[in-house]
């Protein structure tokens, strides 16, 4: 007889008998862990097909695959279970905190957790190149935006953290003075760069928290020429000093030289207004003694014109006799016995 064409029926086929299952794991825990499963198994599925979660520190946008909606939609999508439809729509999240990019050559500020990248150079207006250490901290402002210029993922971060902050940097800081980044000048030069980065990050759908200017690495040729420099600066400031010094001795000297002129002067004067003064006191009592002499004289010669003319009157002869009486008293020595009062007109 022919053989048939058609292949043999398989010897062996696979069936899933449930209910001989749990009869053969006897009823116990193990059966009930199944019934479980079976439970829950079509509400996980479910919730894969019909919902996503959205974590606490990111925001979503949903993008349909086909229908009316089809595209980017601009409506965001907030934390916590969202609805997503398998295979209609997807939603894209981003992060809504504070990111870092890092510019900087240190290995250990290095981490997974932000980007980073080498040292900025900036070339100062005096020739020598300082490589700056920054840090740039940015958010997600405006997710549609950000995605409809520079798609999904972390392709902003090249398209507008690097590709503004190295050229800013170099521009601002560009203009000084090596020297000048440890004065106030680098700080106004900061807050115009700050501005000017906020203004282009918020064009690109991105919000400047701020630009952190960490430290400053000189080459060794500037550090060593600023020695020099400072050495020749202090040189010159000595010798300025010096000479202030020197020219405030010399007016200091002028001037003790016309104080003690003005002493000199003003002595000699006071010397001559003593000399007058003792000139007129001794002026003065000449003057006085003379006038006293003179009214002393014309009392004694008033006084011996009086006696004369009392000598010319009455009387006059006992008043001899009695002057003739005390010179001889007076010429005699030794005791006298007198009885009578020599004085004693009358008797004689």
């Amino acid at each position: 007889m022919f053989e048939s064409s058609a292949a043999p029926p398989p010897r062996f086929k696979a069936r899933l008998n449930i209910p001989r299952i749990l009869a053969l794991a006897g009823g116990g825990w193990l059966s009930k862990l199944f019934k479980l499963g079976l439970v829950l198994l079509p509400i996980v599925l479910l919730r894969a097909c019909l919902f996503t979660y959205v974590p606490p520190d990111e925001l979503g946008l949903r993008q349909v695959s086909y229908g009316p909606s089809k595209g980017l939609q601009k409506q965001l999508v907030g934390p916590g279970y969202r609805r997503q439809i398998f295979g209609y729509e997807t939603i894209r999240t981003f992060p809504r905190n504070v990111q870092a990019v890092e510019f900087t050559n240190d290995a250990t500020e290095r981490g997974k957790d932000h980007r980073t990248i080498s040292s900025i150079n900036v070339p100062t207006v005096d020739g020598y190149p300082v490589a700056i250490d920054a840090t740039v901290l940015y958010r997600v402002a405006d997710p549609f935006l950000v995605v409809s210029k520079f798609g999904f993922g972390r392709g902003y971060e090249d398209n507008v953290v690097v590709r503004f902050v190295d050229p800013a940097i170099k521009q601002h800081l560009g203009e000084l003075r090596a020297e000048e980044f440890y004065r106030d000048r680098r700080l106004a030069k900061v807050v115009d760069m700050k501005r000017e980065l906020a203004q282009k990050f918020k064009e690109n759908g991105l919000q400047l928290a701020d630009v952190l200017i960490r430290q400053y690495d000189y080459p060794q040729t500037f550090q060593q020429l600023t020695e020099a420099k400072k050495i020749q600066d202090q040189s010159v400031l000595t010798n300025r000093a010096l000479a202030k010094q020197a020219e405030v001795d010399t007016r200091l000297k002028q001037v003790s030289a016309e104080g003690q002129n003005s002493i000199n002067v003003r002595s000699a004067e006071f010397q001559a207004q003593i000399t007058g003064l003792n000139a007129q006191r001794d002026f003065y009592e000449r003057s006085k003694h003379a006038e006293a002499d003179l009214l002393v004289k014309s009392a004694e010669a008033s006084g011996n014109e009086q006696i004369n003319r009392a000598m010319e009157g009455a009387g006059s002869d006992k008043l001899l006799r009695l002057r003739k009486g005390l010179a001889l008293l007076n010429s005699i020595k030794g005791p006298i016995y007198i009885t009578d009062d020599p004085t004693d007109i009358s008797k004689h």
